[in-house]
């Protein structure tokens, strides 16, 4: 690896599996937007239970999008 990583422990809110899978996709892209992802005053974009950085460019986030769509067919069932 050429990066560096760290290791802390924090308390994080998150919902279950049992609940997310439960969610309409209304309450889910309300998840989406209040309570898993965010975009901080650095312009980081952010996991909002946990706070660690995501994506910090354009490029990146491309490449998070790119790698997303990469696990789509490995994702429960369709629609």
């Amino acid at each position: 690896m050429t990066y560096e990583t760290f290791t802390g422990k924090q308390e994080v809110t998150a919902v279950d599996i049992q609940t997310m899978a439960s969610m309409t996709m209304t309450d889910y892209k309300e998840y989406l937007r209040n309570g898993l992802l965010y975009v901080d005053h650095h312009d980081v974009l952010r996991s909002e239970p946990a706070g660690y950085p995501l994506a910090t460019s354009k490029a990146q986030l491309k490449a998070l999008l790119a790698y997303i769509k990469e696990l789509e067919p490995k994702i429960g069932s369709s629609e």
